[in-house]
């Protein structure tokens, strides 16, 4: 039985940036309309102050830190004054606009992590913002067969991060000893995207098999049905799995 699950083709992200600031940066119009909710991401590494106090409007901005992660700090015009911990993750649903300040903790320590921009339904834009953070302590962890997952936000499977975010987005980190497996059900509808950190990886979807390398990554989805995605470590891996309703 074939699949109307659509696939991008797989993007290579290319390292930019310099001593201060680099990054591996995903853009919308690269994904043949199937990177929808996400607007784009980097995966960032920086060791100051770079960006300064700045605004974001109409959109949702995530910082989540890596494990290999110093602290970063937070505030923002709402009043928030708040520690990214390592491993954590800050939610800044702008709305009709925020100004927030991220920046490292102490002097001299390397910020390794994904900032995510998400867009939000046009008749939700113009709401007040509002942020939520969510501790790594929040986030539940599965770990067997050569295989962890933690759940960022969402669920996959019978893992649930129970913290309500702005929008029901699933964000899996996702690490995978060579030769083992993982499986995650996309729900009919969504968009999902793999972005594969490190290693590489087979992909079984219904419509079709590919393997990945350091830094490829894909999007998918537009299925009317659930679709099982199937994920093979042909070396360890270390990869990312973000998924969501597509915004018109």
């Amino acid at each position: 039985m074939s699949s109307d699950l659509k696939l991008s083709g797989i993007v290579q992200l290319v390292q930019t940036g310099n001593p201060s600031f680099s990054a591996f940066r995903a853009n919308r119009q690269d994904y043949a309309g199937l990177f929808s909710p996400l607007m784009g991401f980097d995966n960032f590494r920086l060791s100051s102050d770079v960006f300064g106090p700045h605004q974001h409007r109409h959109m949702s901005a995530l910082s989540y830190l890596f494990e290999d992660s110093a602290a970063y700090h937070n505030k923002d015009s709402m009043g928030s004054d708040l520690t990214i911990t390592t491993g954590s993750l800050l939610w800044t649903w702008a709305g009709s606009g925020v100004t927030h300040h991220e920046f490292p903790e102490e002097n001299n320590t390397r910020i390794h992590g994904l900032q995510l921009f998400l867009d939000i339904p046009a008749e939700n834009r113009n709401r007040p913002p509002k942020s939520i953070l969510i501790p790594v302590e929040k986030m539940p962890v599965w770990e067997a067969d050569g295989v962890r997952v933690k759940v960022v936000t969402g669920a996959t499977g019978d893992l649930v991060n129970s913290v309500k975010t702005p929008e029901d987005i699933t964000f899996l980190d996702l690490t995978i000893n060579s030769g083992k497996v993982f499986r995650h059900g996309l729900p009919a509808g969504w968009n999902g995207t793999v972005y594969l950190l490190s290693g590489a990886l087979q992909v079984d979807t219904p419509a079709g098999s590919f393997e990945m390398q350091s830094n490829d990554t894909i999007a998918l989805g537009a299925s009317a049905e659930n679709a099982l995605i199937t994920l093979v470590a042909k070396t360890r891996c270390h990869m990312l799995f973000i998924s969501g309703l597509p915004v018109a």
